[in-house]
């Protein structure tokens, strides 16, 4: 027994604490989060967003329906303040659709878009 517990106390002795947490970059604290413009408000499918957002923050463009499903995603870093993202939707059915941005805080600016073909 007092072997068991000589083994057990240079094993624990022995132990040292790894920190595993992995660092993940989640770049810029965003100070603005805003959809500006969203043009055509009326689409066939080709919609340019223009926002205003923080250099070096990461952000989340999803466009949803009206009961917020997401159907598509486009996550990117702002490389300016003032940003314009072209957005392809001439795959979505014609019909009334949110617009949101997200940064890493949560915090969202919504607009929205009518596809109409």
């Amino acid at each position: 027994m007092k072997k068991l517990l000589l083994i057990a106390v240079v094993l624990l002795a022995g132990c040292t604490k790894i920190d595993v947490t992995p660092m993940i970059n989640l770049g810029v604290e965003a100070k603005s989060t805003a959809i500006t413009k969203v043009s055509p408000i009326v689409s066939n499918g080709a919609v340019t967003v223009e926002m205003n957002l923080t250099e070096g923050s990461k952000y989340s463009l999803q466009v949803t329906d009206l009961l917020d499903n997401e159907i598509k995603t486009f996550g990117f870093t702002a490389d300016k303040n003032i940003y314009t993202r072209a957005l392809d939707l001439y795959d979505l059915k014609n019909g009334d659709y949110n617009i949101i941005l997200i940064d890493i805080s949560g915090k969202e600016s919504r607009a929205n878009v009518i596809i109409k073909k």
